[in-house]
């Protein structure tokens, strides 16, 4: 029996873990981190500098994923989102590492070697570990084994602190009943939303006007182009391509590459690419003759712009293969960057930002004067007034009566007026978030099942406890992240 299978049998004994121990010492002695990095850095944290490699393997997988859950390719927008959600993630994960190990928290080998050991996808058929699969994972996401046995090891440091900050969170028994008729109690509210932007673009501005703004705000004016000339002003390379996509694992790729291959000589034969997309290609963009539109070059995945790098419009590249599947581009246009100067985008920039100055106020004389008085004098929403405005009335339907924190839902203010409203009431206020007025009515309410309550009790302690804990150790994490010093 090999000291694998001897640890997966008997690892609870005293000898098997001494055994653990040292294969987990050897593991983490056998590979090193090569020396000299040359990674970019991310952020630093606290003076920990956070390299581009980890960034890049986190990215690259989210992206994948996400590719894979929606069955498209991300667009320009969804790829920053997630690249700024990605960082924050690693921010934040160093931030509670630092702490763990602030308090001496520790994690030893053992206690890697049996996270190591439960993975799942290092288990074999017979659900054994299978070093042979190890070894291929760390091939395909480029680790060595100690940098990922360290990251296990930091992984459990984080749950480590998790628990420990978990403890800090209890529930008495009024808590407890509040929380559920908090949660239980729905309210449906009539509601109109003024956007300041609705008014913005109303605003009339003469040429004479605009003059004496620009002489007294010129400064401001140029610093607002250069706070956004490299998202609206500075146009990098574009390209619009066309792609043809075939789904297929690494061990797939084989069989399917003939037929890629194929399509890619028939194209450059003169068979049209959209139709042979029409009718091949497994992507969404297959409707639309596997058109992608004109996308910024730096914006596009890595082995993307490798292959269509030294293209010409009108010419077809080799097959790019991924993980998930197979490619083929036909990149139609290129088009070279441009720069907006300042000078062509002054009053542009001008209106706008007198737009901004002068669309608040109008938004709120509206509401206060115009809007919440004729709702209260009639009980009824004024809908010729807010379809003047280009506004909508529009309803939550059934909700908790407790802001979940949407920031597409009522502000928490609305909805606790809303909780002790009588149904018909117009809510006494006007309520703003974001530079964004909120108007509204109590249509409806049902209160908290007390009953269903007292049956479910020991069920909903928990429910409740586990919230609590999870919000607990996010405003805890928070706090630590206000006073790192980021960069």
């Amino acid at each position: 029996m090999s000291i694998l299978e001897q640890m997966r049998s008997g690892s609870d004994s005293t000898f098997m873990q001494v055994v653990m121990a040292a294969v987990v010492i050897s593991f983490i002695g056998w590979y090193a981190v090569p020396d000299g990095d040359r990674s970019n850095v991310v952020a630093v944290v606290n003076g920990e500098k956070i390299l581009d490699t980890e960034f890049s393997r986190r990215y690259t997988a989210a992206v994948r994923n996400m590719e894979a859950m929606t069955g498209r390719m991300l667009s320009n927008e969804e790829q920053q989102a997630l690249s700024d959600q990605v960082r924050m993630a690693l921010i934040e994960d160093e931030v509670i590492l630092q702490e763990a190990r602030r308090i001496g928290l520790e994690v030893s080998d053992l206690e890697v070697a049996r996270e190591l050991l439960q993975l799942q996808y290092l288990r074999n058929e017979k659900g054994r570990f299978d070093e042979e699969l190890y070894r291929l994972f760390l091939k395909r996401n480029q680790w060595t084994r100690a940098d990922f046995e360290e990251s296990l090891r930091e992984d459990l440091l984080r749950q480590k602190l998790r628990s420990l900050v978990y403890t800090g969170a209890s529930i008495s028994e009024p808590a407890l009943r509040e929380a559920w008729v908090d949660s239980e109690t729905r309210v449906d509210l009539t509601y109109v939303r003024v956007r300041p932007s609705a008014f913005a673009q109303h605003v009339e501005i003469t040429p004479e006007e605009r003059e004496a703004w620009l002489a007294e705000n010129a400064a401001l004016v140029e610093e607002t182009y250069k706070r956004d000339f490299e998202r609206l002003y500075n146009h990098p390379e574009q390209v619009r391509l066309r792609m043809i996509r075939l789904a297929a694992t690494t061990d797939e790729a084989p069989n399917v590459l003939p037929k890629l291959n194929e399509l890619r000589a028939r194209i450059e034969a003169g068979a049209d690419f959209g139709e042979l997309a029409k009718e091949w290609s497994e992507d969404p963009s297959a409707v639309d003759g596997g058109d992608l539109g004109l996308r910024p070059i730096r914006q596009l995945a890595a082995e993307a712009r490798t292959a269509i790098e030294a293209l010409q419009p009108g010419q077809v590249s080799r097959v790019v293969s991924t993980d998930r599947d197979l490619r083929l581009y036909l990149l139609e246009e290129r088009v070279e960057p441009t720069q907006d100067p300042l000078e062509s985008v002054r009053d542009q920039i001008a209106d706008q930002l007198i737009r901004s100055e002068r669309g608040p106020a109008l938004a709120a004389a509206f509401a206060d004067e115009e809007l919440l008085p004729r709702w209260k004098e009639t009980g009824e929403v004024p809908r010729e007034l807010v379809e003047a405005k280009g506004l909508s009335v529009m309803t939550t339907g059934p909700v908790a009566a407790v802001s979940d924190g949407s920031p597409f839902g009522p502000p928490p203010e609305m909805m606790r007026d809303a909780r002790y409203a009588k149904a018909g009431e117009v809510l006494p206020e006007i309520y703003e978030v974001d530079g964004i007025l909120w108007i509204g009515q109590l249509t409806e309410r049902t209160e908290a099942d007390m009953a269903l309550y007292e049956q479910r009790r020991d069920e909903i302690r928990e429910g409740v406890l586990a919230q609590r804990r999870m919000a607990f150790f996010q405003g805890w994490v928070d706090d630590l992240e206000a006073r790192a010093t980021i960069e």
